[in-house]
């Protein structure tokens, strides 16, 4: 039986394992795809020039305003701030 208003987070997910467990039916659970790592070189010069503005900030315990953007550009962003935390 499915809720009819929305509950919370962790109360639904219990309720549904419990469900599970009664009717003897494996939990469903969500299969995260591995991509390939991006090279330094496939990265947007742009987002690694914010990346390295984004460290910077981070370093002084500032604040720091990331853009909307793309799918794709938050994956470089997140590729570009891991090497820039690795190089310096």
């Amino acid at each position: 039986m499915r809720p009819s208003i929305i509950f919370a987070t962790a109360e639904y997910v219990k309720r549904l394992r419990e469900e599970c467990r009664r009717e003897n039916k494996p939990l469903h659970r969500h299969t995260r795809f591995r991509r390939q790592e991006l090279a330094p070189d496939e990265i947007n010069p742009d987002v690694l020039a914010m990346s390295g503005h984004i460290a910077r900030r981070c370093s002084e315990r500032k604040r720091v305003r990331i853009p909307a953007m793309k799918v794709s550009e938050w994956g470089h962003l997140l590729r570009a701030l891991e090497i820039e935390r690795v190089c310096h």
